[in-house]
């Protein structure tokens, strides 16, 4: 009688609990009260095309200067409080509005196990882009990466010219770090150690020293070591770009932001070759508005080099397969992409209720704990509990240079502890790759992910048609080169010794050994077995970069030079992930920010440059390119201005200067068309404060343009309707429909979603006899 009462009681604690939480947290749009959606103008400063890790960045600091006006274009959605509470943030994955879906082209090199052979790819579709819905980790990577960057061509991008742009965005909460040459305070984005470890995540590091590695800061002077990491976070929430740089921005009187407003294409004049405006959707109308400056893409390492083949900027073959005027042949377009994939799957039990366990979720105390002060398992990131970088046996280092070529990621949980109510969904497992995996549902036990962190191996990203909603394929091609199976396995087996390490065979450490359905005919946890696993479960860290890479003008694959100019097109640049020559050793989270923050000093000296009459290719070489030159002293807009010696003048001697032909490239080769050295560009504006009637506009596509007066978008702009502007694209003999567009939607009831995984959960946790 006694363990009947017990088990009603604990069913009845499980679902009061949960419905407890679900009200306490129900998702309340915009968390952050960001303004957006006020009336805007037909013409702009800078139109920055994407909220996210980047894109926030550059809006808010570029709007910091009152006399420039800047248009945030974001396609997704305002935000959810769901991403907030970072262990919450998986209930937002594949959701519509919040998460772009992608999926990679089904490869049969990798992510065998996954649903379709095809592998799943997450990204943020909302301000904050993924800084909203990552792990969270503050890893920059190694000073050698950024010190290669400048070795491939790109003068200014070294680690002593980064660092000081890491240390401008950084706001570091740990008081043991925070007098750190490597670290300081008082930047926008909040960087905290973990809020909550577990007892398996404190024997992390005691497994690490067990091994002879040592245990510090990853960001410091040295990488390779195990450590509990930073994270983008304060007390216990997210500090995603967009609460660190848009909630305060978003006030001011000069900088528009727009949610579900999808960007199309970039508006290039054929003849003169410079970037004007931006295409973009709203409430299934189609809008277009104008740059007086430049247009900056920060839409990521798909969407990109998406919109710029959209735009007429790509590779000339592959734009005239889909009928699109090429305006600029830019071969690297799409191309080089490098990613960081892991082997998933090398699951490990220890003792009953050791490490995150769903009973630890739904203890009162805890939710408690988490929703009064922030603390407690609840706090947790995703389950990432722990990091390490390390040098496999295929890893040169006898030169003694610090530079690990493997990361581990540590999860004080194991793929079934929640029942497979989550993390299959998730990750999209099949259901044969899910039975290796089932039979230790509920149990306590932790996981290991070995990530190969300078992947050989190039992926693409290809238009699938000439359509701007159809997501374009994404050629992950991620073993192509065989070394990176050998080093996955090298890494695999570097992760089986430290999860087999004695701290953790003193909590009752062993290796899950249900067999394979892929694998079994291996040895178990043998070299073969980890190279078989890594091709069945490659798992994604959602680190996808280098398609609009940085690189010299003589590289044919370089698609943006030094300070990340679009090479062939004026007034255009990108700010995102996709212009790493080469993918950082390390989350690309951080370093994406440091781009963002060092991009918006050069665009802002250069403008400044422009508009004191000074020589902008030398005043930003001077200003922004170099800081290690000048003790690390950031570029200040508001600042003195060093007068140089050899300073063109203008004839008539009125101190001004007549700004040369703007050029990414050496002297002598011809990219780039007019270019008249003032701030209005290809637009006026009168002497009242209006905006005038922009000029010089030609738009090669043919598409009706927006009516240029008497408009609304909120008082600003009138657009098009889908059916007229599919209706002008259908007229060149391209097949269009209207399904693709955007139209409006109900909103996704997040709710509705938690519920039902709530429900599934609470189901499955009341057949468990492992919780009674």
């Amino acid at each position: 009688m006694g363990v009947k009462v017990l088990e009603l009681i604990s069913r009845l604690r499980i679902l009061g609990v949960s419905l407890t939480t679900l009200a306490l947290i129900a998702p309340l749009d915009n968390p952050h009260k960001i303004v957006y959606d006020k009336p805007i103008r037909q013409e702009y400063d800078f139109i920055v095309v994407g909220a996210g890790s980047a894109g926030a960045v550059m809006a808010s600091r570029l709007s910091e200067d009152p006399h420039h006006s800047v248009l945030l274009l974001e396609a997704g959605e305002d935000g959810t409080v769901f991403t907030e509470v970072p262990l919450l943030t998986a209930l937002v994955y594949g959701t519509e509005g919040y998460d772009w879906g992608f999926r990679a082209t089904p490869d049969h090199r990798s992510c065998q196990g996954f649903k379709g052979g095809v592998c799943v790819l997450p990204r943020g579709k909302m301000l904050g882009g993924s800084s909203a819905v990552n792990g969270l980790m503050y890893i920059r990577g190694n000073r050698q990466d950024y010190d290669q960057w400048e070795r491939l061509g790109n003068p200014g991008w070294g680690y002593e010219d980064v660092l000081p742009y890491f240390l401008k965005a950084e706001d570091n909460q740990d008081p043991r770090l925070r007098n750190s040459p490597f670290h300081a305070v008082g930047g926008p984005l909040a960087v905290s150690p973990p809020q909550y470890i577990s007892d398996l995540g404190r024997i992390w590091l005691k497994a690490g020293l067990s091994l002879g590695y040592p245990v510090g800061d990853v960001n410091g002077a040295l990488q390779t070591r195990f450590m509990h990491h930073q994270t983008t976070s304060k007390n216990g929430e997210r500090w995603s770009t967009a609460r660190g740089y848009l909630r305060g921005a978003s006030q001011r009187h000069n900088l528009d932001i727009l949610v579900r407003a999808p960007a199309t294409r970039v508006i290039v004049d054929p003849v003169t070759r410079r970037a004007k405006g931006v295409v973009f959707f709203k409430g299934g109308k189609r809008y277009v508005v104008w740059a007086r400056k430049e247009v900056i893409l920060s839409a990521g390492a798909f969407k990109t080099p998406q919109l710029l083949k959209l735009s007429g900027v790509g590779p000339c073959h592959e734009l005239k397969k889909f009928k699109i005027p090429c305006i600029h042949d830019l071969p690297g377009v799409g191309e080089n992409m490098q990613s960081h994939f892991g082997v998933g799957g090398a699951e490990y039990l220890t003792n009953k209720g050791r490490g995150l366990t769903l009973l630890q979720l739904i203890n009162p105390v805890n939710i408690f704990n988490y929703l009064f002060k922030r603390k407690g398992p609840l706090a947790t990131n995703l389950g990432i509990e722990g990091t390490a970088f390390l040098s496999s046996p295929l890893n040169n280092v006898s030169y003694g240079v610090d530079w690990p070529d493997v990361q581990l990621l540590f999860y004080p949980l194991q793929l079934a502890s929640d029942g497979g109510i989550i993390f299959r969904d998730f990750l999209s497992l099949s259901n044969k790759l899910w039975s290796q995996f089932s039979p230790n549902k509920f149990r306590s036990g932790f996981r290991i992910v070995p990530i190969n962190l300078r992947p050989r191996s190039r992926g693409r990203v290809l238009l699938r048609s000439r359509n701007p909603f159809q997501d374009p394929a994404i050629q992950l091609r991620l073993f192509d080169d065989p070394w990176d199976v050998a080093v996955l396995r090298e890494a695999g087996l570097m992760a089986e010794k430290v999860a087999l390490s004695a701290p953790f065979r003193h909590v009752g450490a062993r290796p899950s050994l249900v067999p394979s359905k892929f694998c079994g005919a291996l040895g178990a946890r043998s070299g073969p077995w980890w190279e078989c696993q890594a091709r069945v479960f490659s798992e994604t860290i959602y680190h996808d970069t280098s398609t609009c890479a940085m690189g010299p003008a003589y590289d044919p694959w370089s698609v943006v030079d030094n300070q990340l100019r679009v090479y062939g097109v004026s007034g255009l640049r990108v700010v995102d992930a996709s212009v790493m020559p080469r993918i950082i050793s390390g989350n690309t989270n951080a370093p994406t920010i440091m781009i963002a923050e060092k991009a918006a000093d050069l665009v802002r000296a250069r403008w400044r440059a422009i508009a004191l009459g000074l020589e902008p290719e030398q005043f930003v070489e001077q200003h922004v390119l170099y800081p290690h030159r000048r003790s690390g002293q950031l570029y200040d807009p508001t600042g003195p201005v060093v007068q140089f010696i050899d300073v063109l003048k203008r004839a008539g001697g009125d101190g001004e200067v007549e700004a040369e032909a703007e050029s990414a490239v050496p002297e002598g080769v011809k990219l780039f068309g007019d270019w008249n050295g003032t701030a209005e560009s290809s637009s006026a504006v009168t002497e009242g404060g209006q905006l005038g009637t922009p000029q010089g506009r030609s738009l090669f596509s043919g598409a009706t343009a927006a009516a240029e007066s008497g408009a609304e978008l909120s008082g600003g702009l009138q657009g098009e309707s889908c059916a007229e502007w599919a209706g002008a694209w259908s007229d060149e003999g391209d097949e269009l429909s209207c399904g693709f567009q955007p139209t409006q939607k109900a909103r996704v009831d997040m709710v509705t979603v938690a519920r039902r995984k709530l429900a599934r959960l609470l189901h499955a946790m009341q057949k468990s006899e492992s919780l009674l």
